[in-house]
């Protein structure tokens, strides 16, 4: 397949977009917005902050496809990527509109756009019920993970204070971030880091983000969102060398207890279900197993002539 027409101005930068393309983006983005096939996987953002983005692919306004790079932010060109990896984050099929042509389309045009950037890899996370799932599969993704979920009550949670001991926890600082990311770094392999452009939108968006100090240096820190009564921990990380100590205990019970202060009347979590040793203190510390996997799928991209991959 061709280049579409629409990449002349989706792939560009937002400064050089003419008045045109920007008012069929947003009759696109209207219209989309009301579809029943409709993938979100913005976590910490809205929608109309990555709407002058250039790392949109469209098909003549019957669907929108957002891949990006793990270390970009909405703002950012897609050429200044330096990671291996994107992740799917938004997807919308016009109703009347074919979902397999239309896909295969704007898959197409991202894909190869981000492999000519240096991008091997693509993952998405999809529920078992997602509209998606079949047609990415026919495009090429495989399961390459499932994630866990466990839940616990907080009024049944352990008391943290005997994890806490010799600890300091504190609330996360914007001062913090690079020795978040280094942390973050050394706990997590690529696809699943936060580097600084999620980071910081951790440490400013949600609902805690605490860090646990042991003689002054940082140990570990978790990170909670709270929607209504459901509370849910998205991060939780120690020190490689500093592990089986108690550190991620502690910073996990501190959390849930957070949580539970602020009305949460259940708090979740996810880890990967090859992480058994996580899969361990969850259940030791009293959270229980959803019966629920989410699959993780991936593709691995191939070169695009003149690209950035060997």
């Amino acid at each position: 397949m061709g280049i579409s027409s629409e990449r002349n101005w989706s792939s560009a930068s937002t400064s050089g977009r003419d008045t045109g393309a920007t008012t069929a983006r947003s009759r696109w983005f209207s219209r989309l917005q009301d579809a029943r096939r409709i993938l979100d996987r913005l976590d910490w953002w809205r929608l109309s902050e990555w709407a002058d983005s250039d790392m949109w692919s469209f098909d003549d306004g019957d669907a929108a496809l957002l891949l990006t790079p793990l270390d970009l932010a909405e703002t950012d060109a897609l050429d200044a990527t330096r990671a291996a990896v994107a992740w799917l984050r938004w997807c919308a099929v016009a109703d009347g509109a074919s979902p397999s042509a239309c896909l295969a389309t704007v898959f197409r045009e991202s894909e190869a756009r981000l492999a000519f950037c240096g991008v091997r890899e693509v993952w998405c996370i999809v529920h078992p019920s997602d509209w998606i799932k079949p047609y990415l599969r026919d495009l090429g993704y495989r399961i390459a993970e499932r994630l866990l979920t466990y839940e616990i009550e907080p009024r049944r949670a352990p008391d943290a204070s005997p994890f806490l001991a010799g600890l300091q926890v504190r609330p996360a600082q914007v001062a913090d971030l690079d020795a978040l990311c280094a942390l973050d770094a050394r706990a997590f392999d690529e696809p699943w880091r936060y580097p600084p452009v999620l980071m910081r939108r951790a440490v400013e968006h949600a609902f805690a983000t605490t860090v646990a100090l042991l003689g002054g240096a940082l140990a570990g820190y978790a990170c909670a969102v709270l929607h209504e009564q459901n509370g849910h921990v998205v991060r939780l990380a120690v020190q490689p060398a500093l592990r089986r100590r108690g550190i991620g205990a502690g910073l996990l019970l501190d959390i849930v207890a957070r949580l539970a202060r602020a009305g949460a009347q259940v708090v979740s979590l996810n880890t990967q279900a090859s992480n058994r040793t996580a899969q361990r203190l969850y259940r030791r510390l009293g959270f229980a197993p959803v019966d629920e996997k989410l699959p993780v799928m991936r593709k691995v991209l191939a070169p695009e002539a003149g690209g950035g991959i060997a």
